[in-house]
């Protein structure tokens, strides 16, 4: 008699459990002043799945970077911008590596707009993007580069250097692989290998 009840509550909790799973489902779905959700609704190919999301602007709504992977497909970077009327087209585009890692906003460059900064693994690489506006406020790429370790320091000017350790192949028959370190920094609009 005691499991039976035991059995009977689980079961009760279980039915609880599952009304208020629907009630929240049914919620969600009913919500349309989620801007993301709503985003996503519009954009996903069938078949694709979101790795990550993020707003772009203060503006809720306008862009999105938004990281994709179809199947048995290598992850896709989309930046998609608002067309003022609900509907959103890709305005850039990237895929970099085999394994998509990490999505930031940050100002690398201490111009006074945040940037995009993407992190990618492919292979034994490491790989690195930073994405950020034009004169004319379209997305470009400013930075790519790959190796085996990526570092990011910060210079005395608050920009983003990337220190970037890479194999040099260098070496001789039985000695131990090599490798060296190049420093990038912003200057003068651009990264550029400091010496």
């Amino acid at each position: 008699m005691v499991a039976g009840r035991r059995t009977g509550v689980g079961r009760a909790a279980v039915v609880v459990g599952l009304a208020m799973f629907c009630a929240a489902g049914t919620a969600c779905r009913g919500r349309s002043d989620d801007h993301a959700l709503l985003f996503l609704q519009r954009t996903l190919k069938p078949g694709e799945r979101v790795l990550a999301l993020r707003d772009l602007e203060a503006v809720a709504g306008g862009s999105f970077a938004v990281v994709v992977v179809a199947p048995g497909g290598k992850p896709e970077l989309r930046i998609l911008q608002n067309d003022g009327k609900g509907d959103f087209g890709t305005v850039f585009s990237t895929r970099q590596g085999d394994v998509f890692r990490t999505l930031a906003l940050e100002d690398v460059n201490a111009d006074g707009r945040d940037d995009i900064l993407v992190t990618w693994r492919g292979g034994h690489l490491e790989m690195i993007e930073v994405i950020g506006r034009d004169a004319q406020g379209a997305w470009t790429s400013l930075f790519q580069e790959a190796g085996r370790e990526i570092e990011r320091r910060y210079g005395v000017v608050g920009t983003s250097e990337f220190w970037i350790t890479s194999r040099t192949y260098e070496e001789g028959p039985d000695q131990a692989p090599a490798y060296t370190t190049t420093v990038y920094r912003w200057a003068n609009d651009t990264f550029i290998e400091s010496k």
